[in-house]
Formats: C-alpha cells, structure tokens, sequence
C-alpha cells in the first residue's frame, strides 16, 4: 500500500447473505477500494458475495464458531494464521464474538482492532459485552446512540467509542415521479388511482411481526376498504402469513411480493412504510424509504426513534400493539397533507443525518488513523494512541 491507505480485514460471524451488516460491508467495501485501500473479508460463504467481489473486495471463507475453551484456542490460532497470510493494517471485527477471537488471536501483533457494533439482539448477549470489547477493542464504532449508551452502562468504557450511523444510497434510494408507479400498480388487481398503499420490505421472519401488520391492516380495511398492503421480502414465515391473511378475510388484498431486487421501485409504489418490528437496531429498510420521500410508521423499539420521529416525519407504537398499529395507520391513511409533509422530513432527514457520503468519510478518518499505527507502536500503546488520532465527532 502506498500512501495513506490501508489494507483492512473485516471478520464476520454470519454467511454473507441479506442482512443488515452484509448491507453495510457491500457499499463500505467497494467504495473504500475506490479510494486506493485493500479490503479483505472473512466469513461464511452467501449467495451475495459476487456483489461484494464485483467491487473488489476479496472474500476469505473463514468460519467463527466455538463451545469449549479448546474449540475458542484452535479458532484463534486459525484467525492468527489467517491475519499472518493477509497482512492487514486494521482488524475490524463486525461483532463481539468477532471480536473476542480477534483479540486471543492478535493481542500480541502491533494491529488495530475496530470493532463495529451493528445490533445486539438480546440483553443476555449484551450482559458482557461491554467488559469484553473494553479489553478485545481498541476501538468501538456504534451504527446508533442507543446501542452505544446500553453498552456504558453495561461497563464499557465511553472513551473508547464513536457513533457513526450507517448511511443511505441516495444515487440508488430516491423520490421518483409518480407516473413510474402505473408499472407496478398493473401487477395488483383492484389497484386505483386513489388506493392507498402500505407496504413494508423486510425479511418474513418472527422478529418483523408481520402478523400484527396483517392484524392492523383487516382493522384498517373495515373503515377504509380502498387500501392495499404490500409485503417485499420472503423468509420462512411465508406460508404461515398467507395463511393468516386468508383466515383474516384480507388475502385478495395483500400482495405478497417476494424478493426483489427493484427495491426503489416497490418504495415508491407505497405511500406509507410500515414497520412492525418487535425487535430492531437502526432499521435500513425504514431509512432507504425515507430516502424515497415516505413517511414511516414504525415500532417503538431499538434505535427505531432515532430515524422515525414520531410526529415529524412517521409515527411510533409501541411493539405487539395491533390496535395501536392500525390507529396509526388510519390516521395517515385520512389525511394525504401528512402524509406528504412527513415525506418532505424524511427527506430532510437522511440529508441532515444519515448521509452516505458522510458515513464513508468518518469510516475512512478511523480507519486510516488506525493503519497508521500498524508496526509502530507496542502492541499494549496502541489503544491509547488510536484514541487520540481518531477523533470522529
């Protein structure tokens, strides 16, 4: 490498599929190879690693995975070997098992860890979590202010960390006009020019609750019955959701999609997002709508509220809450001029805080800081020297 740039291996714990931090990597890593750095990634095997590889970014299949102390030794003397090989200047674990075999097997090399703390789903998972990353990390980038306020109060030092949201592809997530949606529109029986489309893009998984979207729109349809709701995503609930729409009397007006790839497409058939997650970290699906010019209807959970400010640009309820949820919904189904006024502070927002450029930036200062240590400084004064270059606001 030459210059100021670096050569970084990420370490994940999942297959590099859908989901969130895969999302992440696929926009971090291409564009940081845009820039003149190397990046290297090491996981499972996904069937959405040709769009990581496309961009340049190479692919080690490497697996974290242990239950006994033996099994933790051996898997930390495998990633030492693996580090041996690529020979990075930064090590940027993508979760806190990542990161505790990061530290057993790079503790005594003169590298950087960075660890990113995308979500941690439980508080058990997050019970040590904070003493662990205070001796695994050098340094801890948080996606959301919740997440990084749980973890100090759970013992991890503030010194430490750096909130940096994820941000959202504005040349590939935006408002279009609204005489693209005849397309989509033709594909739904029943579809007027008055019907008023809710629509969620989200995996058919337990933690999205999509049975209580399902409960709240057959409430919503006694009152209004031109609406429709439309489902993006797939997953191992859809068999059980269709069936719950039939039971529910709603199945010829709920549109099950599938997964798509034309994801701007179906955002801008919608006119309302909604979210009915009963668990979530800083929710992409419902920013890249934002992006799209939609208010949100989204639950009170996670770092949700820190995108959806209830009363700006959506409105939150609280999780497991159908008659909340289809009171929210029916009260921008009525009133089209919130809807629009909404739309306009989504938009506002994902410029004001969720700007891509600006995530890629404050990444890049970090990262660059961090490889400007690698090989000169004794391992133990690297922490302490990593804090003082890497200041993020």
């Amino acid at each position: 490498m030459s210059g100021r740039g670096f050569k970084i291996l990420y370490l994940m714990t999942e297959p590099f599929g859908m989901g969130g931090v895969q999302s992440d990597l696929k926009a971090l890593g291409p564009h940081f190879v845009s820039r003149g750095h190397e990046v290297v990634v090491a996981c499972p095997e996904g069937d959405q690693l040709p769009v990581l590889e496309k961009g340049g970014v190479r692919h080690v299949p490497f697996t974290v995975h242990f239950r006994t102390p033996g099994e933790f030794r051996a898997q930390a003397k495998s990633l030492k070997e693996l580090i041996e090989q690529v020979r990075p200047s930064v090590l940027a674990p993508q979760s806190i098992r990542a990161s505790w075999v990061c530290h057993a097997a790079a503790k005594t090399l003169p590298i950087a860890r960075v660890t990113t703390v995308h979500n941690i789903h439980t508080n058990a998972n997050a019970l040590f979590a904070g003493v662990i990353l205070n001796r695994a990390s050098h340094l801890v980038i948080f996606e959301s202010d919740h997440e990084q306020k749980r973890l100090l109060r759970l013992g991890l030092s503030g010194k430490k960390t750096r909130v940096i949201p994820s941000g959202i592809d504005t040349r590939t997530f935006y408002r279009e006009e609204r005489t693209t949606a005849p397309r989509l529109r033709s594909l739904l029986p029943g579809i007027g020019p008055e019907t008023v489309i809710f629509g969620c893009v989200a995996r058919l998984s337990e933690e999205k609750a999509h049975k209580d979207l399902l409960g709240a729109f057959s409430i919503v349809r006694k009152s209004y019955p031109d609406t429709r709701l439309v489902l993006v995503g797939d997953g191992p609930l859809r068999a059980d959701l269709e069936g719950r729409a039939r039971s529910l009397g709603i199945l010829p007006f709920v549109h099950f999609a599938g997964q798509r790839t034309n994801i701007r497409e179906w955002l801008n058939l919608f006119d309302v997002f909604t979210l009915a997650s009963t668990r979530e970290s800083l929710p992409r699906a419902a920013r890249e709508a934002m992006a799209c010019g939609l208010p949100v209807i989204a639950t009170r959970v996670g770092a949700t509220r820190e995108a959806v400010r209830d009363g700006e640009n959506g409105l939150l309820v609280p999780p497991s809450n159908v008659d909340a949820l289809a009171r929210a919904m029916l009260h921008l189904l009525y009133d089209p001029q919130v809807r629009l006024r909404m739309g306009e502070r989504s938009l506002a927002m994902i410029a004001e805080r969720f700007s891509e450029d600006r995530w890629f930036a404050d990444n890049e200062a970090v990262y660059i800081a961090a490889s400007s240590l690698a090989g000169q400084k004794d391992p133990g004064a690297i922490g302490t020297a990593l804090l003082m270059r890497a200041g993020v606001p």
